[in-house]
């Protein structure tokens, strides 16, 4: 449902619904989930996770024509998007193999509609009472009359009841399983034989398995270890943000202007990996609030400040992709007329792309690391 409220309490609002629309899909509530994305889209009708959040709902529901018009909307507001791209390639494959089968069996009710107008079904005449009598009358005479070809061991009923001759000629059940001479030879002697407790027996119990890299020395199997290495995430995270700047080029409003990130005033989350049965997965979550400034390129003694908000930054965001903002503020002190300049290379690119980048690069060195 739409927010009532101000473009910005909107666009969090997306934001918030599009989340909770990927948490419901992970949950297996479909239906919830594609509403959630509706929800999304509503509020803030160019934001492209909210259409792409509500493909990939379409999808879960069988809803392949929806779910490709939601991607391409979402490509059409990111074209550079690879993901996206391949999110439209793999719906368009998607909804042609169902109107193909589609086809196919409206083909198929079709012809067997034609075939019985042609040749309607016959239907068969009741059988004379004498015939229903005598052959009831036989029927359990008949049961006991042996059949050619088969051995003076059977007769038919033997059949039905489910009897068999073995290989040493012996008639049984057809559930006994014959072993033969060469499958007794690789099981060996299985007879069970008395313990002497005065004998010393060989050591016949399961050997740990070799402690791999990076588990612990309980965990022998190397099943599920995880490690929290939350404490060099922040420290690691924090300087790479700080290293975050833009310089706004010649032919922009501003040349030479340069944008920076002045302080982390908030980071929360947690970071760990986990080996799993010798292959390593990378688990982190974290939400920060970033200080940012912009000195303009001609007069260097002006200064534009305010604060940003990411609030998801994850595992489930792949590189490349971007990460959402919230909470976008410009400071009052900030000369006046410079917004529009503001929302070009602060919140929407410039400086914002730069701290895509440094998070990207945090990633690696994360996954280099461990």
């Amino acid at each position: 449902s739409s927010i009532t409220g101000d473009e910005s309490v909107k666009k969090d609002s997306a934001i918030l619904y599009s989340n909770r629309s990927l948490v419901l899909l992970n949950m297996g509530k479909v239906s919830e989930a594609l509403e959630s994305a509706d929800s999304a889209v509503e509020n803030d009708p160019s934001y492209v996770k909210a259409h792409w959040r509500r493909g990939q709902a379409c999808n879960a529901i069988g809803n392949s024509a929806d779910a490709l018009a939601s991607f391409e909307k979402a490509l059409s507001l990111e074209p550079a998007n690879k993901t996206l791209k391949r999110e439209v390639e793999a719906a368009k494959v998607k909804k042609e193999q169902e109107e193909k089968l589609l086809a196919a069996a409206k083909e198929a009710k079709e012809a067997e509609a034609e075939a019985e107008i042609a040749d309607p079904p016959k239907v068969a005449a009741p059988a004379k009472k004498d015939a229903v009598k005598s052959t009831s009358s036989t029927k359990s005479s008949n049961n006991d009359v042996k059949e050619d070809g088969d051995t003076d061991l059977f007769t038919k009923s033997d059949h039905v009841r489910g009897y068999k001759i073995r290989a040493d000629g012996k008639k049984t059940s057809f559930f006994d399983r014959e072993i033969s001479e060469e499958t007794k030879q690789l099981i060996g002697d299985i007879a069970p034989k008395r313990i002497d407790p005065n004998k010393p027996t060989e050591d016949n119990a399961p050997k740990p398995l070799p402690v791999t890299e990076g588990t612990s020395a309980w965990n022998k199997a190397g099943t599920w270890e995880e490690r929290d290495v939350s404490s060099w995430a922040k420290e690691t995270l924090e300087a790479a943000l700080l290293t975050s700047e833009y310089v706004l080029p010649e032919g922009s409003p501003s040349p030479g202007a340069r944008a920076t990130v002045s302080k982390v005033s908030k980071l929360e989350g947690h970071a760990s990996y986990a080996t799993v049965r010798g292959k390593k997965r990378y688990i982190y979550e974290f939400a920060f609030t970033l200080d940012w400034v912009l000195t303009l390129g001609d007069d260097h003694t002006k200064t534009c400040h305010g604060k940003v908000t990411f609030p998801d930054v994850d595992g489930t965001v792949e590189l490349g992709d971007g990460y959402d903002i919230v909470d976008y503020h410009v400071d009052g002190s900030s000369p006046a007329g410079t917004g529009p300049l503001l929302q070009r290379f602060v919140r929407d690119g410039g400086l914002r792309e730069s701290i895509h980048n440094k998070i990207d690069d945090w990633v690696r060195l994360l996954r280099a690391t461990y």
